[in-house]
């Protein structure tokens, strides 16, 4: 999971030093990075219907293989066409990676075991942004930004060959899955709820889109925040959420239904979206309770989402299942954050665009429990 959401990570880290050294705008580099988004979205149903076909263990591999050549593709451009070549490459492994890991964990988890291991490997991506965060910078000061995203490149290409030598075929972890059960599953029909789940991870997408891309803004231009204090409320919820998600799973796996963990996390989102709404008024202290509660909400719900298409649906769909929830979230992601940015533009506020942030936090508070209805 970290090395496949690396590439969009790495380079959001190091995208001065790749402007620059690309001499392109830093307005370009945000429609580049566009690119892995969006080929990600496409690619996540084909994904997960490549991992009910060939199992966890070779989806993983093309995952790291995507992710491995993007970033080696990346750190040999010499112009915004061999990043946005880069970027597309490795967009496979930004969509795929959750179907891929969801099938993995499907085949060899024990019952019982499920909710850990979907919170440990949902944490990835918050592993992510922390080894980009402690480690790019520091390399790119002392050698280069190319030699910093080119280390990445070849410790994910070294797991893909460790990966394809070391993992047993989940055939051999799974001998009833024949070549016909998985060729007959891409014709079966998914359920209801995996549907009303992709609605879900839409409208929550469009919620993280637009709050990523502009609480540090907010927190500057609106409340006169310094950079370092919005950096650190921007950040705190993604560290506290490596635990978040592990805990969440595990309630979601013994404790309640994951319909019901998921109503839960909407509601705190449309909370923390109330908050920020109200935040002009009440004053910059608001944003550290904000950041603690996306922790728990905001940032952690794909865990509970991912485990619910895990124990949810049969074992054989559950990789397409995977990839049309992922497609949900990323088409959210893409669209969220720019419907913020028009919304901020148009009425030189935010309270418009925190106000339908907040809609779409209920909305998805509705469809969650209506996925808890279905079967």
């Amino acid at each position: 999971m970290a090395l496949g959401a690396f590439p969009i990570v790495g380079t959001a880290v190091v995208a001065t030093a790749l402007a620059n050294d690309l001499n392109m705008s830093l307005t370009m580099f945000g429609a580049s990075v566009g690119v892995n988004t969006v080929v990600g979205a496409l690619c996540a149903p084909p994904s997960g219907v490549f991992s009910d076909r060939y199992g966890g263990k070779w989806s993983c591999v093309l995952v790291l293989l995507s992710s491995g050549i993007g970033l080696l593709i990346v750190a040999m451009a010499t112009s915004i066409t061999g990043l946005i070549l880069g970027l597309l490459v490795a967009g496979y492994g930004q969509g795929a990676c959750n179907p891929a890991t969801n099938k993995l964990v499907a085949e060899r988890a024990a019952i019982g075991r499920r909710g850990t291991m979907t919170g440990i490997k949902q944490s990835g991506v918050q592993l992510a942004i922390l080894l980009g965060g402690f480690t790019l910078p520091g390399l790119s000061i002392w050698f280069s930004w190319r030699l910093a995203i080119g280390l990445y490149a070849v410790a994910a290409l070294a797991m893909a060959v460790v990966t394809a030598m070391s993992l047993p075929d989940s055939r051999a972890v799974r001998p009833d899955a024949t070549s016909g059960s998985r060729g007959a599953s891409a014709k079966v029909k998914l359920p209801r709820s995996v549907l009303l789940l992709a609605a879900y991870a839409t409208c929550m997408g469009c919620v993280v889109g637009g709050v990523g891309r502009y609480l540090v803004l907010f927190a500057e231009n609106a409340l006169d925040m310094s950079n370092v204090k919005a950096g650190i409320i921007a950040g705190l919820p993604g560290g506290l959420a490596i635990g978040t998600r592990i805990i969440w799973a595990q309630i979601a796996e013994h404790r309640m239904a994951p319909s019901r963990a998921l109503t839960i996390q909407a509601l705190l989102t449309a909370l923390v979206m109330f908050m920020l709404f109200i935040a002009v008024g009440i004053g910059e202290w608001i944003m550290w309770p904000v950041a603690v509660l996306s922790a728990v909400g905001l940032n952690a719900w794909n865990a509970v989402a991912m485990l619910s298409v895990i124990i949810g649906v049969p074992h054989e769909l559950s990789g397409r299942a995977s990839g049309r929830v992922v497609m949900g979230f990323m088409a959210g992601l893409t669209v969220g954050g720019f419907l913020t940015g028009v919304a901020v533009d148009v009425t030189g506020g935010y309270e418009m665009a925190w106000g339908g942030l907040l809609i779409l936090s209920l909305a998805a508070a509705t469809l969650a429990r209506r996925s808890g209805r279905e079967k």
